[in-house]
């Protein structure tokens, strides 16, 4: 099951002391457990690419963060001062359960899911230059140039409305053009840099009746205590934000995984991790094919 979770300053505070303090509400209240197979009835998937990520896609912020459940870190005059503080390490990849990986997708879920492990896995030598640009470090990385990365992505992001909803560039070729695409290369780009620098991210796709949406996350851990070191220092240094917005995954035997939203969307007006996230039905893309509805 996946869930939207949410932090508020009294449960941070109520963690420093219970290392508990996690709240939790569904993403979509039909959601379940089980993954679809591939002897789904043809007429309940989608069947056009443009249906999963349809043209328009909203590129501004939001006044108004919306009404959907999730992270709530209210500002407070001591936030600021943990932006100077030990920045976390940012947990080991996952290991996603192996039962899973058998599994035939509907095969328009599977061109979407090829087309985000091509494009982030392409120009892997010229993504750990632009790494090395950004950080200045070739190693030893941690939530600290995560968040350089994401600051220097989405000042240098131009919106590109991209015609052809099937094709998505590679990541090296998007920045070479000058970091200009539309939210699938943007989570193409985010998911390339961050890989390479050893984390782990999956890509989320979210429609409405409006439009759709593409998205990355960035898995911080399956520990509530490194969660929270995380969430605060993001909080600490982003101290304007009025939200900071993650995600858990709940596997088969009760463990949770938290990911943070990588979005460029951030509440208030102001891009940083852990922005509002965008409403809709979602459907998630992990690095090695794996895929949850």
């Amino acid at each position: 099951m996946i869930r939207i979770k949410f932090l508020s300053l009294f449960g941070l505070l109520l963690f420093l002391f219970t290392l508990s303090g996690f709240t939790a509400g569904c993403i979509d209240p039909a959601a379940t457990d089980e993954i679809p197979g591939s002897d789904l009835d043809p007429e309940d998937l989608v069947t056009d690419i443009q249906d999963l990520i349809p043209d328009r896609v909203n590129s501004s912020f939001p006044d108004d963060p919306g009404s959907e459940k999730g992270s709530k870190i209210e500002e407070n005059e001591s936030a600021s001062d943990s932006a100077g503080s030990i920045s976390p390490e940012v947990p080991d990849v996952p290991t996603y359960p192996e039962e899973k990986s058998n599994i035939v997708y509907p095969k328009e879920y599977r061109r979407l899911s090829l087309n985000f492990q091509r494009g982030i896995g392409s120009g892997n030598e010229m993504i750990a230059s632009e790494i090395f640009n950004i950080t200045g470090k070739t190693s030893g990385y941690d939530i600290k140039d995560a968040c350089d990365v994401f600051d220097y992505v989405n000042r240098n992001w131009k919106y590109r409305y991209d015609e052809n909803a099937e094709f998505f560039f590679g990541a090296s070729q998007t920045i070479n053009d000058g970091y200009k695409g539309d939210c699938d290369d943007y989570s193409i780009v985010m998911s390339a840099l961050l890989r390479n620098m050893g984390f782990n991210t999956r890509v989320v796709t979210a429609t409405n009746e409006d439009y759709g949406h593409a998205y990355p996350e960035l898995y911080i851990g399956n520990s509530t205590e490194t969660a929270y070191e995380i969430l605060n220092y993001v909080h600490g240094r982003y101290f304007y934000a009025e939200n900071i917005w993650y995600s858990g995954r709940e596997l088969e035997g009760g463990e949770l995984q938290y990911w943070l939203n990588f979005d460029w969307s951030g509440s208030n007006g102001y891009r940083h991790p852990g922005g509002v996230y965008f409403e809709g039905v979602k459907v998630i893309y992990y690095p090695d094919g794996l895929i949850e509805f």
